[in-house]
């Protein structure tokens, strides 16, 4: 990818939700520019910003503790972050962040303390080209995936390169899931599906097919797997989430287009908490719906401080971290 093209797909990742016609999620393929692996209408970051009232009113769940990064409070860490966009927690209670535009990996302690950081811009082993997602297995090895090469580069968890695999098989390979056999499930933006590797990087299955309909998924994002072993994918192009086994089979969807408490605008990622609470970061909405197992609303958080939410992810304490994308910060929030 050349910085051209690579500047445009920063663009359509990051940009502010404007306004979009509302058939723009009907045709997939008119979405889809597969020379950046990114749709340049709406693209990821922008897209139809929904309808109805406002959900100003939702009940405010979090309190915010504290913020990692550039004119970010109460942290350790007050450096410039470039972009973040992807969060991972060990087993020991450090966060690594994805950089989107920096083109690297930041290992934190978890009070913001930063421990190391590795990779640049390039294509080489150990280097990335806008990454997107990240994850850790049980083994304390680190996972990156990258839309710029396409590919999923394995790591230690002091940033030693292991691996590198999944090289031509995607569009652009977006956000990692991993399940209890350290299997790993990557969302293919531009291909509309997700591609499942073990943890030596053989390819196993795919998931999804590219389209609108039931079981069909346009310029997919965020993925995880709840308690349960169900597959959720946040069908961003659809302003929706769906649920599959991890077979692939199809099991339900779940929110539609709109501003309202239970719809999304351009979803970007999902997570769970011990109650089995699930929560939505949203691009168009600028932020974080929380509902209940059964898909019910139990409110918001941060509306009006967020700015393109992405990757979101619980410490052991409980405590909730947000890559504020927009605002180049990590937030970090307690239950009310």
């Amino acid at each position: 990818m050349n910085i051209n093209s690579k500047t445009f797909l920063i663009i359509a990742l990051f940009s502010t939700v404007t306004a979009c016609s509302s058939d723009s999620s009907d045709n997939p393929s008119d979405n889809i520019n597969y020379d950046s692996g990114y749709g340049s209408s709406p693209g990821y970051g922008s897209g139809d910003s929904g309808s109805g009232d406002s959900t100003a009113g939702l009940t405010q769940l979090f309190d915010l503790v504290a913020s990692w990064g550039q004119g970010g409070e109460n942290s350790n860490y007050l450096e410039a972050f470039y972009s973040p966009n992807s969060i991972a927690v060990d087993s020991d209670g450090n966060f690594y962040v994805t950089e989107f535009n920096g083109d690297t990996v930041k290992k934190f302690t978890p009070t913001g303390e930063l421990i190391t950081q590795w990779g640049r811009t390039g294509d080489k082993s150990g280097e990335f080209n806008a990454p997107t997602g990240i994850t850790v297995d049980s083994f304390s090895n680190v996972y990156v995936s990258e839309s710029g090469n396409s590919r999923i580069q394995k790591f230690n968890n002091e940033g030693e390169w292991l691996a590198t695999f999944g090289e031509g098989l995607f569009s652009s390979a977006m956000v990692i899931a991993i399940d209890s056999l350290d299997n790993l499930y990557v969302t293919d933006w531009g291909n509309g599906r997700v591609q499942v590797f073990d943890s030596n990087g053989d390819y196993l299955r795919t998931i999804g097919s590219q389209g609108t309909g039931t079981g069909q998924l346009t310029n997919p994002t965020g993925i995880k797997i709840d308690m349960s072993d169900v597959l959720w994918v946040v069908d961003r192009g659809n302003h929706r989430i769906q649920k599959f086994t991890l077979q692939g089979e199809f099991i339900e969807t779940i929110g539609k287009s709109g501003s309202q408490a239970g719809e999304f605008s351009t979803p970007t990622s999902i997570n769970f908490d011990s109650a089995r609470n699930f929560y939505v970061s949203e691009l168009g909405n600028s932020r974080v719906q929380v509902f209940n197992e059964l898909g019910e609303s139990l409110g918001e958080i941060a509306s009006g401080v967020l700015d393109n939410p992405h990757g979101l992810v619980f410490d052991t304490n409980g405590f909730l971290y947000i890559a504020d994308t927009g605002n180049n910060l990590i937030r970090k929030f307690k239950v009310k």
